[in-house]
């Protein structure tokens, strides 16, 4: 088997770490990779993510990753890995490390979801922009995850070094319920209840649901965090027995959550994809969102669910509409999802499109 070197920069791998979905996607990544006959290490701990523009912060960082570089180096010098392969590179959180170590031992460098933004060149985050953009350019594979980054990279990775992998799950884990009961239909968002771009969406849905207050449904969301009572208060007006909040599920819970609901509802402001989209319609539930950012690599339009216009309350309103008032609808819906997922985004499909690509590097 060869080895490979998985780097991810903006949370490498740590005992107890709370979950998280790039945490989860590069699990899923080591898998795929997995099946291809790689065995992978962890490369390194050092976590270059600084959120704030904390130039001082910034410097620190990369302080550190030139030492780490040189121990690197040092390492596995006598025996180099086959691969270097690095999870997520933007500015916020670059990789300072796969361009030099993976040049001093020869051995190609890849990196799967980046993303581009030639507006942080100037700035408190122009130093880690820029090296961002060295190791973009430094890869000789570039592996975008949403048609919305490719664009970006597109500025500054040849054509020839860009690629694109689509989102993926272990589709084994969530299959199609067989059948829903004729009840209550019940609305399902997963989430991490923190604050930024997750809080975000939970005013546009209380807008939403409240155009929708005619029909029956039930608001339920599943996930935990600080802004769990920031989250809450955006339902203050709804009657305490149409939306609950029912806190973290375990992973291997999840899966029967999924069946218990009747479709899925998560804007998805600002997301980069959220495997939870995956997740949802590998279980059978249409989906509701909003055409934004990533979420189109996720849920395509009219075939797992409706897609409309970022922040627009009554086209949401609208979509729900027409899948709580027609069972047939979700229904149908829901299966024509779930077979997309189950035969476009596992594993196995994951690891066929990266194959060609790992072997076009000679990796």
């Amino acid at each position: 088997m060869s080895r490979a070197l998985l780097y991810c920069p903006m949370n490498p791998p740590a005992p107890g770490a709370p979950p998280s979905g790039d945490r989860a996607m590069s699990g899923l990544l080591t898998r795929a990779l997995g099946q291809l006959g790689y065995t992978i290490d962890g490369a390194s701990a050092l976590r270059s993510y600084e959120a704030t523009g904390n130039t001082l912060q910034q410097s620190a960082i990369a302080a550190a990753a030139e030492t780490e570089v040189t121990r690197l180096i040092a390492a596995h010098r006598a025996a180099p890995p086959a691969l270097w392969l690095t999870y997520m590179n933007y500015y916020k959180s670059p990789d300072h490390l796969g361009p030099a170590v993976a040049a001093a031992l020869n051995i190609p460098y890849a990196i799967v979801e980046a993303s581009y933004a030639a507006k942080r060149a100037a700035g408190d985050f122009a130093a880690p922009h820029a090296a961002a953009k060295r190791a973009l350019q430094a890869a000789n594979a570039v592996i975008a995850m949403t048609a919305h980054d490719r664009i970006g990279l597109a500025a500054v990775v040849p054509p020839e070094r860009l690629f694109r992998l689509d989102p993926f799950i272990d589709t084994a884990l969530f299959p199609p319920a067989r059948s829903r009961p004729a009840r209550t239909p019940i609305i399902l968002s997963v989430a991490m209840l923190r604050p930024g771009k997750k809080l975000a969406n939970f005013p546009l849905i209380a807008a939403a649901l409240a155009r929708i207050a005619d029909l029956p449904w039930h608001y339920l969301v599943a996930g935990d965090g600080s802004g769990h009572a920031e989250a809450e208060a955006a339902f203050a007006n709804f009657p305490p027995t149409r939306v609950t909040f029912a806190g973290r599920f375990p992973p291997e819970s999840m899966a029967a959550l999924y069946a218990r609901a009747d479709l899925y509802l998560w804007p998805g402001l600002k997301e980069a994809f959220g495997l939870a989209f995956l997740e949802a319609q590998a279980s059978g539930l249409p989906v509701v969102a909003c055409d934004t950012a990533g979420v189109p690599a996720v849920v395509h339009q009219g075939r797992g669910g409706f897609l409309s216009t970022a922040g627009d309350s009554a086209a949401l309103a609208q979509s729900l509409r027409i899948l709580l008032a027609n069972r047939q609808t979700r229904e149908t819906m829901g299966e024509v999802a779930s077979a997309f997922v189950h035969g476009e985004r596992s594993i196995v499909y994951a690891a066929q499109r990266l194959a060609p690509i790992l072997k076009g590097i000679g990796a």
